[in-house]
C-alpha cells in the first residue's frame, strides 16, 4: 500500500490497520521527527459516537432502555440517528473557536450536563422525526442517559462493556498520553496567518461522548469487527443498528444508530466494491476513517495527524481506504 502518497499531500503521518495490511509512515512529531508507529494514539473524534451508541444499544438489548422511549422531546432512536432536531451546544464554529484564537490554552469550562443545557436553550432545528441533521447534541443527551440508567460515569461504562472485554488497551476517554502530535495545514481557516504546519495538539475542544475518545488504528479495527460481527449486541438490536435514514451530506449515504453507511469517501473517491459501515472522525489536528463490512469480517481504519480539509488528500486517502477494504 502506498502510504507515501498520503504524505506527499502534506500530511505529517498516517497509520492504517486493515484485515490484510498494517502500516505507518511519516512522523508523530514534526518538530522532533519522531516516526509515527502503529502504537501511536489519535483523538478519534466522532468515531466516539459509535462507541457510545454501542453502549446504549447494549442497554436496549438488556431491557434497561427502549429505542422508542422518549428523552429530550424525542425518542432514543431519533437521538441515535440524528433525527431529533437537537442542535449543537454552540451557536456556530466561529463562536466555538474564537476563545482559542485569543488564547490557545483556553479550556472550556463545561460539564456534559451544562453543555446539554445549552442545547436545550436553543430552538429545535425541526420537529423530531421530520428531517435529518447531524448534531453532537444528540450524543450529549445519550451519554447522560447512559449515566442515569447505569448509575456510573460514561467512560466507566465504555471501559466495562467494550474496552476491557475487547482488550482495547490503548483506548480511553481520560488518558491522552502517547498521542501523535496533531496539526492543521498551512493557510488553514481555523488559525489563519500561521506559516507551515500548525501544531494544535493542545487545543482541546469539549467533546465528551460526542468526540473525545483516544485510540489506535488497531483498537478501532477490533471494535468494528466486534460490533458488526455480532459480539456486542443481540441479533434484534444488531438489525436496528444498521437500519438507516437518508443522511443529507457528503460523509455518508445513510445513518443508522450511531453508524454511517459509506459508499464514497467524502464524495471524492467511490468504493469499487459497494458500501462500508463505520464512521469518520474529525478532531483538532487528527482525522480518522473507520470502516468495515456489514458482517465485520473486513475492516480498514486510517488515522492521520492532521485535520484533512483538501480534496487532494481525500482522494489519496480514498485510494488507500478502498484498496485495503476491497482487496
Amino acid at each position: 500500500m502506498n502510504l507515501e502518497a498520503i504524505l506527499e499531500t502534506g500530511i505529517p503521518g498516517v497509520a492504517v490497520a486493515s484485515t490484510d495490511f498494517e502500516g505507518a509512515a511519516g512522523v508523530a512529531d514534526a518538530t522532533s521527527g519522531t516516526p509515527l508507529t502503529l502504537d501511536h494514539r489519535f483523538v478519534i473524534g466522532s468515531v466516539t459516537k459509535t462507541f457510545v451508541a454501542a453502549v446504549v444499544l447494549q442497554l436496549v438489548g438488556e431491557g434497561v432502555l427502549a429505542l422508542d422511549q422518549e428523552a429530550e422531546g424525542a425518542t432514543l432512536r431519533q437521538l441515535l440517528n440524528h433525527t431529533s432536531g437537537l442542535r449543537e451546544y454552540y451557536d456556530d464554529f466561529e463562536s466555538l473557536i474564537e476563545p482559542y484564537r485569543r488564547n490557545r490554552a483556553h479550556k472550556p469550562n463545561l460539564t456534559p450536563r451544562a453543555a446539554l443545557e445549552l442545547v436545550r436553550a436553543q430552538p429545535r432545528l425541526f420537529p423530531p422525526g421530520t428531517d435529518w441533521e447531524y448534531s453532537g447534541g444528540n450524543y450529549l443527551a445519550l451519554g447522560l442517559i447512559v449515566e442515569e440508567a447505569t448509575g456510573a460515569p460514561l467512560d466507566d461504562e465504555l471501559r466495562r462493556r467494550i474496552i476491557e472485554p475487547l482488550g482495547l488497551e490503548r483506548t480511553s476517554m481520560r488518558d491522552r498520553t502517547g498521542i501523535a502530535r496533531g496539526y492543521l495545514q498551512p493557510g488553514n481557516p481555523v488559525f489563519p496567518g500561521v506559516e507551515g504546519l500548525d501544531d494544535v495538539t493542545d487545543v482541546q475542544l469539549f467533546g465528551w461522548g460526542t468526540g473525545e475518545m483516544v485510540s489506535t488504528v488497531r483498537d478501532v479495527a477490533r471494535f468494528l469487527q466486534a460490533l458488526l460481527g455480532g459480539e456486542l449486541l443481540t441479533p434484534e438490536v444488531q438489525a436496528e443498528l444498521l437500519t438507516t435514514v437518508p443522511s443529507d451530506w457528503e460523509e455518508s449515504d445513510g445513518y443508522g444508530l450511531g453508524i454511517e453507511q459509506v459508499s464514497s469517501l467524502m464524495g471524492q473517491s467511490p468504493s469499487p466494491c459497494g458500501p462500508a459501515w463505520g464512521h469518520l472522525g474529525f478532531a483538532m489536528g487528527h482525522t480518522t476513517i473507520a470502516l468495515a463490512s456489514e458482517d465485520g469480517m473486513r475492516q480498514v481504519v486510517v488515522c492521520v495527524n492532521s485535520l484533512v480539509q483538501d480534496d487532494e488528500t481525500w482522494q489519496a486517502l480514498g485510494r488507500l481506504v478502498w484498496a485495503c477494504y476491497c482487496g
